[in-house]
């Protein structure tokens, strides 16, 4: 515990107060957080945090954009280029599921995660993150590559659009229900385990196979 307060007090004072406010707005709601508190908590006055940001609000700017970036990485690289749509198989699909969990099984983006789902009626930066990043441009992503795979005679003729949806909006209501287990230090086995049979099952079904539920 020592050695790590040794490491914070190493860290640059912004990156100490970026920490430390996703700490307390995680935990207390951003409305509910002072600068003063944030002050306290990195251990230096509160005048000394305009040195860095012009206002609480600019910190939680910075934790916005942050996680915006951290999010992009949840994309295969491959998947980031549109002209490489033809050359996706269907391991695109499990390799983003898994870039996803991986990312949100960091401690910092779960705590910001859970800042964005209890701004995101407040705030329209934490609107946008919930509502395009995390659920729009998940499932517009998905419906292009099916277009494309249907189009190559990749998978079965199928619906992109409806299927783009059945696939990821029960994801994202997975990885909420695991960020909630996470953030309650619960065992998080079982919905990892319905996250990968969901792909699995999808992945059978565009293949044209019958395969039955497994959860």
């Amino acid at each position: 515990m020592e050695d790590e307060k040794s490491k914070d007090k190493i860290k640059p004072t912004k990156e100490r107060i970026f920490d430390v406010s996703i700490e307390l707005f995680a935990a207390k709601g951003f409305d509910a957080v002072s600068v003063r508190e944030i002050a306290r908590g990195v251990g230096i006055r509160e005048s000394s945090i305009y040195n860095h940001y012009p206002s609480k609000n600019a910190i939680l700017d910075d934790i916005f954009q942050y996680f915006e970036k951290e999010l992009i990485k949840m994309r295969p690289p491959e998947a980031q280029d549109p002209a490489k749509l033809n050359e996706l198989t269907l391991d695109v699909f499990r390799e983003r599921v898994k870039r996803t969990l991986n990312i949100l099984k960091t401690p910092k983006m779960a705590k910001i995660f859970q800042i964005s789902s209890s701004e995101q009626f407040r705030d329209e930066r934490a609107k946008k993150i919930i509502l395009h990043t995390l659920i729009k441009e998940p499932q517009q992503f998905t419906e292009k590559v099916l277009e494309k795979m249907v189009e190559n005679g990749t998978i079965k003729p199928v619906n992109p659009k409806i299927l783009s949806v059945e696939f990821q909006y029960p994801l994202f209501s997975l990885f909420l229900e695991y960020l909630l287990l996470r953030s309650e230090d619960s065992d998080t086995s079982t919905v990892e385990e319905v996250i990968s049979n969901h792909v699995d099952y999808f992945l059978d079904t565009i293949r044209g196979e019958n395969r039955k539920l497994a959860y």
